[in-house]
């Protein structure tokens, strides 16, 4: 089911710097050797890279599944620089001249309650439940526009613009590290548990405080780091996961985040497999994990490149990923966004819906579509 809606007009998005980088993160840029080469798979990312010259890095993205596509790009390595000030008619909007969410919203909140009762049948512990919202607009966006908007809103954000071929762009603003490889060191930064920000500071400060102490987020992401503990444990001689989680900020929501620390047995692991061995996490499929993709499956069809891992790596292994949320591909004027939410026991389906809608806002301010905009769809 699909509900959709027709929007009133505004301003196109500007044109941002002709180079912008396609990674961003605080301790490094890259940029396409060939912004319009074809992508590559992975078996052909490896490859190029073993005979490209010193310094050069593979960027890359690789969907929710194995059976999903994936696609890779030779670039290379800058330090980072400050993002260039947007002209601030990046901020009035863009034309949309229709808008439509599947699942639509109440068929959302129908595919909550029924994952709960699988839950509550001991058939999994949780589930992880996306949507999309497929934008139609006036003119197409200018991707490099909207990564410039993502970092200057998320500057701690890895902000990312991937090529996958037939004119599509993979662009987002992710707040979660999946993982990061420096020789035999491992760092992740696993998500889950959400609360929409609020402008009033002493609201946003109660929410921040229920999120912190609530049960249900709390057992969510205790699931979610279980799962991590399990599949890494054989891997490292040393792995750090704190007690408890810390709360994590950016610009339109909290997060429950908990900084994982390891050491690898073997430092010569690609992380490439690392990528392959934790993804996908519970923070975007379940526990288990075959359960829960089966029911995404029946529910959502295939996710394609969204809830799946984006980053780069060198020629000895290491590299970082994050993963591919906060997001949308663009395509010519189309924008289609993702939002997901995490079904455990006791959760309320308008309260997980609202979490999705609350998540599209990063990309829809990007964009520069106001969510008020779109009453009725999200």
């Amino acid at each position: 089911m699909t509900q959709t809606a027709t929007l009133p007009a505004t301003q196109p998005l500007p044109h941002a710097a002709t180079h912008a980088p396609a990674w961003r993160a605080p301790d490094r840029h890259l940029h396409l050797l060939d912004p319009h080469a074809a992508p590559l798979t992975a078996a052909q990312a490896r490859h190029a890279l073993s005979g490209a010259p010193d310094g050069t890095h593979l960027l890359g993205a690789i969907g929710f599944t194995p059976r999903d596509p994936a696609a890779f790009h030779l670039a290379h390595s800058t330090p980072p620089t400050s993002t260039a000030t947007l002209s601030t008619a990046a901020s009035t909007g863009t034309t949309v001249l229709h808008a439509a969410s599947r699942p639509a919203p109440d068929a959302f909140e129908a595919n909550v309650a029924h994952a709960a009762a699988a839950i509550a049948r001991g058939e999994l512990h949780k589930v992880v439940l996306g949507r999309t919202l497929d934008l139609h607009l006036h003119a197409a966006p200018d991707p490099r526009a909207v990564t410039a908007r993502l970092a200057q809103d998320a500057p701690d954000a890895f902000v990312f613009c991937v090529p996958l071929g037939d004119g599509a762009q993979l662009v987002g603003a992710s707040p979660e590290r999946l993982l990061s490889k420096r020789g035999a060191q491992l760092r992740l930064r696993p998500l889950a548990g959400t609360r929409a920000r609020h402008a009033d500071p002493a609201e946003d400060l109660r929410r921040a405080h229920d999120l912190l102490h609530s049960a249900k987020d709390r057992h969510e992401h205790a699931l979610m780091i279980a799962a991590i503990r399990e599949t890494l444990a054989p891997l490292c001689r040393e792995l750090t996961v704190p007690d408890a989680p810390r709360l994590v900020q950016t610009p339109g929501l909290w997060h429950l985040g908990t900084s994982i620390h390891a050491t690898l047995r073997d430092p010569g692991l690609h992380v490439l497999d690392l990528v392959s061995a934790v993804h996908p996490t519970p923070a975007v499929c379940g526990v288990p994990a075959p359960a829960a993709r089966d029911l995404i499956g029946t529910l959502e069809g295939p996710r394609g490149f969204f809830a799946g891992a984006v980053g780069w790596c060198d020629a000895r292994g290491d590299g970082e990923w994050a993963v591919t949320i906060r997001c949308a591909r663009l395509r010519s004027p189309h924008a289609r966004l993702f939002a997901g939410a995490g079904i455990v026991a006791g959760s309320d389906p308008a309260r997980e819906r609202a979490e999705t809608a609350a998540k599209f806002g990063t990309m829809l301010r990007a964009l520069g579509v106001s969510p008020l905009d779109l009453e009725g769809v999200l």
